[in-house]
C-alpha cells in the first residue's frame, strides 16, 4: 500500500490491518479499490525487468570441456523459460579465431528451448558465446575442448528394456546401454520426443560406465509412442530413432496372492502347490512368477490366465528346503513378494479332514470340519491364519474324530493347518474364502430329515433325506456325501419350490458314509451326518414295513382297480419287488409308484375270481408276514377294442391347466425385481394362453410369456408398486383353475436413499428424451421403476438404463405439448420427490423459455434432495433433524510432509465409489482430513505424500447411522494413532438400556492402558496409550454382542519410533521426526544411544517429504535424537526414539540366492538377490573378490529385497562376501567360477635411461630434489641426522613448478638420515637414506617411489611421482601402467638420484603402475591407482572444515559430498595409518548431498577412498589427519642380527628402539622364501622380533612406524643359508602391528620374567566366543591354557568405550586352564587385555564388538 501511494498517487483511505478483518465496510474497501484502474505510473519506478538473462540456461555435451570430436556435431540446449522475452545469439569462435556456424531451432515447447549445435572443422579450444537480450548468459563464454575425428555411427549398437516396443511404463525408470566398441571418438547423445513431439518432457540420463559401454536411463512422463533418438559423434546410430511404446502406470502394490502355494509352510515334495494372483485394479503390466528353489534351482512354473486380471501358478517341489516365490507386475514385485516356502518331505498320513469350513464360509458364522485320526497316534494341533484371529473350538467324539469350529470375524482368504506333532500333515493348510457377513439367510434355521441321514441304510439301495429352508431365507444350499475313503457319491437334489428339497443317493459300498449340507456355505444344524451302510436289514427292520390300504380293507373286484401301501419309512432305506398272482398262479401286472417318506403305493387291477397271493421283499428280503392274501370277487366286464376315445380327441379342457411357481404364490413377492410362474397345459390340450396382470390401481402390466414346446408356458412380469396383485390366467378362453390369482407385493429396499445426482426441470422440449439422474446405490434391495403418463392418461415407453457406476438414468421422450405425470419407484415405494408433472413444450417455445432472464424453472436440485450432515449433532442439519443426514462426520488427523500440495486424500465407500475429502494444511506438519460420510459399512481413506502412501495408509473407519437406543462408537481412536501418543474414541450408549453392560478390549503389538470416562448424558470417552506401532484390535460388546463395527482396526504408525518392515540397501532404518523446519543446512543433529554413546548423524528428507534420520540400530532401548540450529534445540528436540530387540540387524535371517553366486562370466552383469526381510536394521555390505575388479550395484527391487548384480574383468575363481550388520549371512562367502573371454587391459611400458649419482664426501654439500605440491617452503622442515644420531636442520629452497631442493653439508662419513615434514608430518617416503661415501648395501629394496600419483589421478590432467634411486646403487628402472586406456608416461632423470614421472590417462578407471629396479619390484610395487572422470574443476567435496574442527580418536568425523548433476552409488572406505581397513558410512542428507561418516580408531593421516558408481570421485583418495601424530619414524633405530643374516631352523632377532620416537603403529612385515612365525616381546628401549625361516634365501624385513613411513635402512635385506626344514610350529602370520607406548631412554623396567625364567607367554592358548562378540549385560566366557608356558601370574582386563568392565572372574579349574567370564556395561568396541605375568598372549589385547 505503501509502494501504491509512493508511485500510483493512491491514498491509504483503509488500514492494513482492517483489510484483513473479515469484518471490513465493503463500501470503504470498494472505494479504496476502485481508484487502480485510473491511476498512472510514475517514471522511475522500481518494475521487475523484462528480461532477466541470469536465468537462461544451456547445457548439452556440446559445451562440456571434453568429448567433442572434429566432424561431429556438437548439440547443446538453450532454456529461456522465465528469463522473460529477448533474441538468442549464439556465436562459435574456433581455435584460429574464425567463427563457425551454429544452428538453432526453437522448439516451441513449455520450457521456451532451442535447439542449437555446430560442427567442429578443427582440433584445438573453441569458445562459444551465447547471449540473451544482448547479455551474456551464466557460464558464458564456454570453453570446449575438441581432439580427434570424429567416430563412426554405424558400429554403434544399442539394446535394453528401454528400447522394447512394449514393457515400458509411465514413470517408471527404464534404460538401455549403447555399445561403441570399433567406433572410434564421439560422445553418445540421446533425445526423447513424446507422442506430441516434445523433447522437454522425458529428459534421459546418460552415463558413461566403460570405454565402449554408456547406460541410458529414462522415466517416461506420459503415455503412448515415444521416439528414442540416439546419436554417437552427433549421427544417428542405426535403427535410430526407436518406437518405444510407453504403457499406463502400474501399481503392483495392488496385486495380491491367495492359494496354498505361497503358503510358508505345509507344502510338501511332490505336492502341486497352486495359488492365484490377482491383479485387478493394478493396471496393464505383464506377469511374470519366479520359483527359486533349494541351491538357487530353477522351479518351472505353469502359469494360466482365468480371466483378465486373475491368474492361476502351479508349481511342483522335487527337493525339500526353502523356496523363494517371486510374484512381479509391470516390472516390479506385488505385495508381500516375495514369498519364502518351507517344503518338507512327502509324509503320508491316515489322518482325514473334510468340511466345509476348509473352503468357504462366512464372517461371524462359525466354519464347521471334521478330523478323523483312523488310528494314527500323535498329538493333533490346529492353528487358523487369516485377516482376523479366528477362536477355534474342537469337540472330541469318542470314535478318533472331532469336529472343528473356527469364529471368523474379518472376510479373506484363511489357511486351516492341521498338525499332528506339530508338523502339517499332508495337504495342510487348506485355503478356506471367508465372505462378508450378511442379514439375507440364517443357516441355523434350516432343517433336515429322512432315512437318509439316518444311523443305518442298505448297500446298492437309493436312499433319500429333506432339507427344509423355508424359514431361512435365501441362499445356495450344497450337499455332499463321501465314502469313507472321502470319496464323492453322487448326490441328486431335486427342489420342490417351495424352499424344501428332496436329496437322493445310492450307496455303493458296505461302509460308513458322511453327509455334510452348507447353506450359504455354512454347515447347517446337526451335520456332518454320519450314515452306516450295512449289507442287510435285521429282523426289527423287516417288522417295521407296515402294509395297508383298499386291497385289504375291502372288498376286491375282478376288473377293477386297486392298490394297497408299503411304510417303509422306519425300516431305513430300501427298494420294495412285489410278486402278486392269481388263483391259477398266473402273474398279475403290477405298478409301483415312490411316496413321500419312504412310502410305496402298489397298484394293480385283477381279472380272476379266486384268492391271490402278494410275495413282498424289501431290500431285497422277504417280509416277515409275506406273502399276503386276499380274495377277488366277480365284478364289471373290460371295455372292448374300439370303444371310447382316443388321445388328444374331444375339447380343451382348462380345467386340466396347472400354475405353479414364486409369481402366484399368495405369501407374496417384492416389488420392482422380476418374478415367474409356469402354466403347464401338457394335459389340457390345444389352446390360447393368456394371461394379464393388473397392478393395485387397476393398471394392466403385460407379461413375458415364453412357450418351452411342451406345452409349458413360463410367464415373467414386474410389480412396480406395492399391494395386492390380479392375474387372471385363461387357456382356451377360460379360466384356469384358481385363476385369477391374487398375490401381494411388499416392498424392498429403502426408497428414502435413493437421490437425484442432477438438475430436474419443470419444462422439457417435445421430440428430446428427458432424462432423470438417479443414484439408488445406497438404498438397498431393489429396482428402479418409472411409469409416465401423458394428457390422455396413456402410458409413455420409459427406458431405465444401468450406468454400471451405481446410478441409473430414467429416460422417456415427450410426443406431444402438455403435462406429463413422472412416478419414479424403488422397490415399489415412490422416492423422494420422484412423483411430479413435467411440461413438454414445443422446440420453439422451449428455446424461448430457456433464453429467458428467469431460465427454465427447477424441479429438483440435488442439494434439496439429500443433503449429509456435516455440522454436529444438536445444530441445524444434524442427525436426527429434516436437513441433515443419519451420520456424523469424521475428522483424520495426520503427519505429513511440509510442501501442502503434495497431499493427495482419497475415501473408498462400501460400494466402491471414491470420494476426495476436504483436506487442510494445520500448518504444523500434519493436515485434518474431514469426509462427510453418505453410506453404512466400512471405508478406505489412501493418503499419500508425493504419490508414496504415507505409513499407515490405508486408514480403515467404519460408519454406521445415529439411531437412538443403538450404541455405536466414533472416533480417530477406533481407526489410526500414533505409538506413544494417546488415541481417542466415544461411545454413545443413550437409551440402549441396561443390558449385559458395556465391555471393552484392545489387543495388539503392545500392552494398552484404556481409561473410560462416562460424560453423564449417554456417552462415554475411551481412551488408550500404545507403546508400539502395529494393528490393534478394538472390541466393544454391548450386551454380551458385538456393537455395529466391532471389532474396529486401528493402525498405529510409529511416530517418532523406527518405520517398520522397511530396510533400505544402506541398512540404516528412518526415522521420521516431527520439525517444521526446511532448511537443512541450518540444522545439525546427534543421537544417544542407551549406553550413553554419542555421536552426529544426518538429516535427511524421507520419502513422505518428512525431516528424519537414517541411522542403523545396534542398541535395544531408548535413544535420544538432538536437533539443532544455531547451536539452540528446536521445538520438540531431544525427540525420544525406541529401538526393540526385533530391530536391531540379525544375518542368520537373510537369505541370499540367484545365478550369481553359482557362476558367472566376465565383462557381463551377473545377478542374485538377498532378503532382508525380517532381519531388523542393519548395513548391507557387498564385496566381490577375485583376478579382476568387479563392479557392484545393488538396488532394492521391493520391501526386504535388494537385486545384486556385479560385472568382473576377467576370467578366474571369485570370493562374493554378503554380510548384514557386519556378519557374514548364510552360506557367504560364496564362491564363485567365473568364466568368459578377459576384458583386455592396455600396457605401457617404459624403459628410460638412468645414471647412477656420484659419490659424496664429507664436507661436501649434498642435495635432494623433490616435487612436493600443494605447499610452499614455509610449511616444510627438513632434518639430517649421522651415523652417531647428531641433529641439524637443512636448506630448503623452492625451485618452483612445485619442486624444492633440500641440502646439508655431512661431517661423517656413512648413512645419514633425512627427514623431510609438512605442517609436522612426513611426506610420503620420508625419512630419505642418504649415504655419504661409497653405497654398499644396494638393490632393488632399497628404492622409494612416492607422489599423488601413486594414488589417485584424473582423466587428461598429468599426474606425477617420483622414484629416489641413490640408495639403489647402479641398476636399470622399468615403470609399467596397465588399465583400461594407454597412458602417456614421461620420465626426467635428475641426474642426483632421483627421477620424476609423469603419466596421463584418457580413461577413468584402475590402473597398475608396477616400478621394477634390476628386474625386481620396488617396496610397495605394484602400486594400485584410481583415475576418477574429468572433474572439470569442480569440487565434490571439501575438507577444510573438517580438518579446523579436528579429528579425535573414537570420535566420529563426517565431511559432505556434493552429488549436483551426478546420479549413482556413492561407496567410500577408510584405510587407518596401520592399513587397517573399514567401511565408511554413507547416508543421503537429501537428492543433491550425501555425507560420509566414520569413526578413526588411530592416530595419523587417513585415507579415504569415495566412489561413485564403481569410479573414484575427484580427489580420491582425501587424506583425513586425526589427532596429534607422536610418532617420528626417523628416530627408531633397528638392529641385531636377524635384520642380515641367519640360518634355516634357527631364531633370528631384531631389535627396534622406539624410545624418544613417540607413540604410534609399529608394523613389521617378512616376507621370503617361506612363510615365519614372527613374535614380538616388549624391551625397555622398544620391542625384540623373533622368527625362525624354513627355507633358504633373501628376506626383506619391512619395519614401518606411525603409518605407512619406512625406518631409517628399512626395508631390510636378510640372507638366510642353510637347507630347508618343515617347521613344526609355525603359523602362516608373517605381519605383526603393534600400538606402541610413549618411551623414553631413561625407563627402567621390573619385569617379572626376570625371577621366572621359565615363563613364556607366546606358548599360551586362548579360545572362546568371549574373545570375539559379547552382548551387553550378558555374561561372555573364554577359556586360557597355560600349561605349556611355565610359571607365572594370569592378567585380565576389559576396557570399554568410557568405563572399564566391573565384573572380570578368573577362575583356576586345574592344570594350568582359566575359565574368565566378564560381564560388560555398556555397547561399543572393548580392549581385551590378556598378559602371562608382564606380556601379552598370542593375540592380546583383543578387540570385542559388544552389542
Amino acid at each position: 500500500m505503501n509502494a501504491a501511494e509512493q508511485w500510483l498517487d493512491v491514498p491509504q483511505l483503509i488500514q492494513p490491518a482492517e483489510m484483513c478483518n473479515p469484518n471490513v465496510d465493503e463500501l470503504s474497501m470498494m472505494t479504496y479499490l476502485s481508484q487502480f484502474p485510473s491511476a498512472k505510473l510514475k517514471s522511475g519506478a522500481p518494475l521487475r525487468p523484462k528480461t532477466n538473462p541470469a536465468r537462461v540456461r544451456a547445457f548439452g555435451p556440446g559445451l562440456q570441456p571434453t568429448g567433442n570430436s572434429v566432424g561431429a556435431p556438437a548439440r547443446f540446449t538453450v532454456e529461456t523459460f522465465s528469463a522473460g522475452r529477448g533474441d538468442l545469439e549464439i556465436v562459435v569462435i574456433n581455435p584460429n579465431g574464425v567463427q563457425e556456424t551454429c544452428e538453432k531451432v526453437f522448439n516451441k515447447d513449455r520450457n521456451l528451448t532451442y535447439s542449437c549445435h555446430y560442427t567442429p572443422t578443427m582440433e584445438g579450444q573453441y569458445t562459444i558465446t551465447i547471449k540473451f537480450a544482448g547479455q551474456d548468459i551464466p557460464k558464458s563464454p564456454f570453453v570446449v575442448g575438441v581432439k580427434g575425428m570424429a567416430g563412426d555411427p554405424s558400429k554403434v549398437t544399442a539394446s535394453g528394456p528401454g528400447l522394447e516396443k512394449t514393457g515400458v511404463i509411465v514413470k517408471q525408470k527404464t534404460h538401455f546401454e549403447v555399445h561403441t566398441k570399433n567406433a572410434g571418438m564421439g560422445v553418445v547423445d540421446v533425445v526423447i520426443l513424446d507422442p506430441h513431439g516434445h523433447k522437454d518432457t522425458t529428459r534421459p540420463l546418460v552415463t558413461k560406465k566403460s570405454d565402449d559401454l554408456w547406460l541410458v536411463e529414462y522415466a517416461a512422463a506420459g503415455e503412448g509412442l515415444h521416439s528414442v533418438n540416439v546419436f554417437f559423434a552427433g549421427k544417428s546410430i542405426p535403427n535410430s530413432p526407436f518406437g518405444v511404446g510407453v504403457a499406463p502406470a502400474v501399481d503392483p502394490r495392488k496385486c495380491y496372492v491367495t492359494g496354498r502355494g505361497v503358503q510358508a509352510n505345509g507344502i510338501r515334495v511332490g505336492d502341486e502347490a497352486v495359488f492365484i494372483v490377482h491383479t485387478a485394479g493394478a493396471g496393464d503390466g505383464e506377469l511374470k512368477v519366479d520359483v527359486v528353489g533349494p541351491k538357487s534351482a530353477q522351479e518351472k512354473v505353469r502359469v494360466k490366465k482365468i480371466d483378465a486380471t486373475t491368474y492361476e501358478c502351479v508349481y511342483e517341489p522335487k527337493k525339500t528346503g526353502e523356496y523363494v516365490v517371486n510374484v512381479t507386475f509391470g516390472g516390479g514385485h506385488i505385495f508381500k513378494s516375495p514369498f519364502m516356502v518351507e517344503v518338507a518331505p512327502a509324509k503320508p498320513t491316515k489322518i482325514r479332514v473334510y468340511g466345509p469350513g476348509l473352503e468357504e464360509g462366512v464372517s461371524h458364522q462359525p466354519a464347521r470340519f471334521t478330523v478323523e485320526t483312523n488310528g494314527q497316534t500323535g498329538l493333533l494341533g490346529f492353528s487358523i491364519e487369516g485377516p482376523s484371529q479366528a477362536k477355534i473350538n474342537c469337540d472330541d467324539n469318542g470314535d478318533g474324530s472331532a469336529n472343528v469350529s473356527y469364529l471368523p470375524t474379518e472376510p479373506g482368504e484363511y489357511a486351516i493347518h492341521v498338525l499332528c506333532d506339530e508338523e502339517d500333515i499332508q495337504g495342510s493348510p487348506w485355503m478356506a474364502t471367508i465372505r462378508p457377513a450378511t442379514t439375507d439367510f440364517d443357516a441355523s434355521k434350516v432343517t433336515a430329515k429322512g432315512p437318509g441321514i439316518g444311523k443305518d441304510v442298505l448297500v446298492n439301495e437309493p436312499v433319500e433325506f429333506i432339507i427344509d429352508t423355508s424359514k431361512a431365507g435365501r441362499a445356495p444350499l450344497k450337499v455332499t456325501v463321501l465314502d469313507e475313503d472321502k470319496k464323492p457319491v453322487e448326490v441328486t437334489v431335486k427342489d420342490n419350490k417351495d424352499g424344501t428339497f428332496v436329496c437322493h443317493y445310492v450307496p455303493k459300498k458296505a461302509v460308513k458314509h458322511v453327509v455334510v449340507a452348507t447353506y450359504g456355505g455354512v454347515l447347517i444344524p446337526h451335520f456332518p451326518a454320519r450314515v452306516n451302510v450295512t449289507d442287510k436289514l435285521t429282523d426289527s427292520d423287516k417288522v417295521k414295513v407296515k402294509v395297508s390300504g383298499p386291497a385289504f380293507d375291502v372288498p376286491v373286484k375282478a376288473n377293477q382297480p386297486t392298490s394297497f401301501t408299503l411304510d417303509c419309512s422306519k425300516a431305513g432305506p430300501g427298494n420294495v419287488a412285489i410278486e402278486l398272482t392269481d388263483a391259477n398262479g398266473r402273474d398279475v401286472p403290477v405298478e409301483i409308484t415312490d411316496l413321500p417318506n419312504n412310502a410305496f403305493r402298489v397298484s394293480f387291477t385283477p381279472t380272476t375270481v379266486g384268492p391271490c397271493t402278494a410275495r413282498v421283499l424289501f431290500a431285497d428280503q422277504e417280509l416277515p408276514n409275506s406273502p399276503l392274501r386276499f380274495t377277488v370277487e366277480p365284478g364289471d366286464l373290460l371295455p372292448g377294442p374300439g370303444s371310447g376315445s382316443g388321445p388328444g380327441a374331444g375339447p380343451v379342457d382348462a380345467s386340466k391347466v396347472q400354475v405353479y411357481g414364486e409369481g402366484v404364490k399368495p405369501t407374496g413377492v417384492l416389488a420392482s425385481l422380476p418374478v415367474s410362474f409356469t402354466v403347464d397345459a401338457t394335459k389340457a390340450g390345444t389352446g390360447d394362453l393368456d394371461v394379464v396382470v393388473q397392478d393395485p390401481d387397476g393398471n394392466s402390466i403385460r407379461p413375458e410369456v415364453k412357450k418351452s414346446g411342451d406345452g409349458k408356458y413360463f410367464v415373467t412380469y414386474t410389480p412396480e408398486g406395492d399391494g395386492k396383485y390380479k392375474i387372471p390366467v385363461n387357456y382356451g378362453g377360460k379360466p384356469v383353475p384358481n385363476s385369477p390369482f391374487s398375490v401381494n407385493a411388499a416392498p424392498t429396499g429403502d426408497a428414502t436413499k435413493v437421490m437425484f445426482t442432477d438438475n430436474a426441470y419443470k419444462e422439457a422440449p417435445v421430440g428430446k428424451a428427458s432424462v432423470f439422474k438417479l443414484d439408488p446405490s445406497m438404498a438397498g434391495e431393489g429396482r428402479i421403476t418409472c411409469r409416465v403418463k401423458n394428457k390422455a392418461d396413456d402410458n409413455v415407453d420409459v427406458d431405465i438404463i444401468d450406468n454400471g457406476d451405481g446410478t441409473v438414468d430414467v429416460v422417456y421422450t415427450p410426443q406431444s405439448p402438455g403435462p406429463y405425470d413422472v412416478d419414479i419407484k424403488f422397490g415399489g415405494k415412490t422416492i423422494p420427490n420422484g412423483k411430479f408433472t413435467q411440461q413438454a413444450l414445443t422446440p420453439d417455445e422451449f428455446k424461448r423459455r430457456q433464453d429467458e432472464p428467469d431460465g427454465l424453472h427447477d424441479l429438483i436440485i440435488p442439494e434439496r434432495v439429500r443433503k449429509f450432515g456435516s455440522a454436529p449433532p444438536g445444530a441445524p442439519g444434524a442427525p436426527g433433524t429434516v436437513e441433515g443426514g443419519p451420520f456424523n462426520p469424521v475428522e483424520f488427523c495426520l503427519p505429513v510432509g511440509p510442501i501442502f500440495s503434495f497431499v493427495g486424500a482419497e475415501i473408498t465407500t462400501p460400494s466402491k465409489r471414491k470420494y476426495r475429502p476436504k483436506v487442510v494444511d494445520k500448518k504444523d506438519g500434519t493436515v485434518a482430513v474431514h469426509y462427510s460420510p453418505t453410506e453404512v459399512g466400512l471405508h478406505y481413506l489412501d493418503v499419500t505424500y508425493n504419490d508414496i502412501p504415507i505409513e499407515g495408509s490405508p486408514f480403515q473407519f467404519y460408519v454406521d447411522s445415529v439411531a437412538p437406543g443403538r450404541v455405536t462408537a466414533y472416533g480417530p481412536g477406533l481407526s489410526h494413532g500414533v505409538c506413544g501418543k494417546t488415541c481417542e474414541f466415544t461411545i454413545v450408549t443413550k437409551d440402549a438400556g441396561s443390558g449385559g453392560g458395556l465391555a471393552l478390549a484392545i489387543e495388539g503389538p503392545s500392552k494398552a492402558d484404556m481409561n473410560c470416562v462416562d460424560n453423564g448424558d449417554g456417552t462415554c470417552n475411551v481412551s488408550y496409550l500404545p507403546t508400539a506401532p502395529g494393528e490393534y484390535i478394538i472390541v466393544i460388546k454391548f450386551d454380551d454382542k458385538d456393537i455395529v463395527g466391532s471389532p474396529f482396526k486401528a493402525r498405529i504408525s510409529p511416530g517418532s519410533d523406527l518405520q517398520t518392515a522397511h530396510v533400505a540397501p544402506d541398512g540404516s532404518g528412518q526415522v521420521a521426526l516431527k520439525i517444521a523446519e526446511t532448511d537443512l543446512d541450518s540444522l545439525t543433529a546427534t543421537i544417544r544411544y542407551p549406553s550413553g554413546k554419542e555421536e552426529p548423524c544426518s538429516l535427511k528428507r524421507l520419502d513422505n517429504g518428512q525431516l528424519g534420520i537414517g541411522f542403523e540400530p545396534k542398541e535395544v532401548g531408548e535413544h535420544l535424537v538432538s536437533v539443532l540450529k544455531n547451536g539452540q534445540h528446536i521445538p520438540n528436540s531431544p525427540f525420544k526414539i525406541y529401538v526393540g530387540e526385533k530391530e536391531i540387524g540379525n544375518a542368520g535371517r537373510v537369505r541370499a540366492y540367484g545365478k550369481g553366486l553359482e557362476g558367472a562370466l566376465a565383462n557381463e552383469l551377473n545377478e542374485f538377490y538377498v532378503i532382508t526381510k525380517d532381519a531388523g536394521y542393519g548395513g548391507l555390505s557387498l564385496s566381490v573378490e577375485g583376478p579382476s575388479k568387479a563392479d557392484i550395484e545393488c538396488n532394492q527391487d521391493a520391501e526386504g529385497l535388494c537385486r545384486v548384480r556385479y560385472k568382473p574383468t576377467e576370467p578366474g575363481d571369485y570370493v562374493v562376501n554378503v554380510k548384514f550388520a557386519d556378519e557374514h549371512i548364510n552360506g557367504s562367502p560364496f564362491k564363485v567360477k567365473v568364466g568368459g573371454q578377459p576384458a583386455g587391459q592396455v600396457s605401457e611400458k617404459v624403459l628410460p635411461a638412468r645414471s647412477a649419482p656420484d659419490t659424496v664426501h664429507v664436507g661436501s654439500e649434498c642435495e635432494l630434489s623433490l616435487k612436493i605440491p600443494s605447499t610452499n617452503v614455509k610449511e616444510l622442515q627438513a632434518m639430517v641426522i649421522s651415523p652417531s644420531g647428531a641433529s641439524e636442520p637443512c636448506d630448503v629452497t623452492e625451485l618452483g613448478n612445485n619442486e624444492y631442493s633440500v641440502r646439508f653439508i655431512p661431517k661423517e662419513i656413512g648413512v645419514h638420515t633425512v627427514s623431510i615434514k609438512h605442517r609436522g608430518i612426513h611426506i610420503p617416503g620420508s625419512p630419505f637414506q642418504f649415504t655419504v661415501g661409497p653405497i654398499v648395501d644396494g638393490g632393488a629394496h632399497k628404492v622409494r617411489a612416492h607422489g599423488p600419483g601413486l594414488e589417485r589421478g584424473e582423466v587428461h590432467a598429468p599426474c606425477n611421482f617420483s622414484i629416489y634411486t641413490r640408495e639403489a646403487g647402479p641398476g636399470s628402472l622399468s615403470i609399467a601402467m596397465e588399465g583400461p586406456s594407454k597412458a602417456d608416461v614421461k620420465f626426467q632423470d635428475k641426474k642426483d638420484g632421483t627421477c620424476d614421472v609423469t603419466y596421463t590417462c584418457t580413461e577413468p578407471g584402475d590402473y597398475i603402475i608396477t616400478i621394477l629396479f634390476n628386474d625386481q619390484n620396488i617396496p610397495d610395487s605394484p602400486f594400485k591407482v584410481h583415475v576418477s572422470p574429468s572433474s572439470g574443476g569442480r569440487k565434490m567435496t571439501d575438507l577444510g572444515e573438517l580438518q579446523e574442527q579436528g579429528c579425535q580418536v573414537n570420535k566420529p568425523a563426517a565431511f559432505t559430498v556434493d552429488m549436483t548433476g551426478t546420479k549413482g552409488t556413492l561407496v567410500a572406505r577408510v584405510v587407518a595409518p596401520s592399513g587397517a581397513e573399514d567401511e565408511a558410512v554413507v547416508q543421503e542428507i537429501d537428492k543433491d548431498h550425501c555425507s560420509v561418516r566414520f569413526v578413526p580408531r588411530e592416530n595419523g593421516v587417513h585415507k579415504v577412498f569415495v566412489c561413485l558408481n564403481g569410479l573414484p570421485v575427484a580427489g580420491s583418495p582425501f587424506n583425513v589427519m586425526v589427532g596429534r601424530v607422536d610418532a617420528d619414524p626417523a628416530l627408531v633405530q633397528a638392529s641385531g642380527e636377524g635384520l642380515s643374516k641367519g640360518c634355516t631352523g634357527q631364531v633370528a632377532k631384531f631389535l627396534v628402539k622406539t624410545a624418544g620416537a613417540g607413540s604410534g603403529a609399529l608394523g613389521v612385515a617378512v616376507d621370503g622364501p617361506s612363510k615365519v612365525k614372527l613374535a614380538c616381546h616388549e624391551v625397555p628401549e622398544g620391542y625384540e622380533f623373533s622368527y625362525t625361516p624354513t627355507a633358504a634365501g633373501d628376506y626383506l624385513i619391512s619395519i614401518k612406524y606411525g603409518g605407512n613411513n619406512h625406518i631409517p635402512g628399512s626395508p631390510f635385506k636378510a640372507h638366510i643359508v642353510g637347507d630347508s626344514q618343515e617347521g613344526k610350529l609355525w603359523n602362516e602370520q608373517s605381519q605383526v602391528v603393534v600400538e606402541t607406548v610413549t618411551k623414553s631412554t631413561t625407563t627402567s623396567v621390573f619385569s617379572a620374567a626376570q625371577l621366572l625364567h621359565d615363563a613364556d607367554a607366546s606358548k599360551v592358548r586362548s579360545e572362546g566366543s568371549g574373545l570375539q562378540k559379547a552382548y551387553i549385560n550378558k555374561e561372555a566366557t573364554f577359556t586360557v591354557d597355560t600349561s605349556q608356558a611355565g610359571h607365572n601370574m594370569l592378567l585380565v582386563g576389559v576396557m570399554g568405550p568410557r568405563i572399564p568392565c566391573q565384573e572380570v572372574s578368573v577362575r583356576h579349574v586345574g592344570g594350568g586352564r582359566y575359565t574368565i567370564i566378564y560381564r560388560p556395561e555398556e555397547v561399543g568396541n572393548h580392549l581385551l587385555v590378556v598378559k602371562w605375568g608382564d606380556k601379552h598372549i598370542p593375540g592380546s589385547p583383543f578387540h570385542i564388538v559388544v552389542v
